[in-house]
């Protein structure tokens, strides 16, 4: 019997996930909550923790657990990975938007 090693599987981020990414790369140094990422993305609470589970899951968030007025609060930070991941895909996002609505590089040139 032969083992095949899997390489991880990456996923073309979804809308939600680049608006959530953006979120976190215009202040990379602070962490959120997820109550001021879902005001910021508008996104619903369901769509939101979807997100932010998968990109805790796939390495790319730091969670820390405090509590604040006897509730419990969640933040989230991107990892360094997480960073250029980020990067990466809102890059790979642009372009995708570029190659397919050419006149968008027509107009800021």
């Amino acid at each position: 019997m032969r083992l095949v090693r899997r390489t991880k599987r990456t996923r073309i981020p979804s809308r939600q996930q680049l608006l959530v990414l953006r979120v976190f790369l215009a202040q990379v140094e602070n962490s959120r909550y997820g109550y001021d990422i879902m005001k910021s993305t508008e996104l619903g609470p369901g769509t939101l923790y979807g997100v932010l589970k998968r990109l805790f899951d796939e390495g790319y968030l730091h969670k820390t657990t405090e509590l604040i007025n006897g509730r419990c609060r969640i933040s989230y930070r991107l990892t360094e990975a997480g960073v250029h991941y980020a990067e990466r895909s809102l890059i790979e996002d642009e372009y995708e938007q570029a190659v397919k609505n050419p006149t968008i590089l027509e107009m800021e040139s």
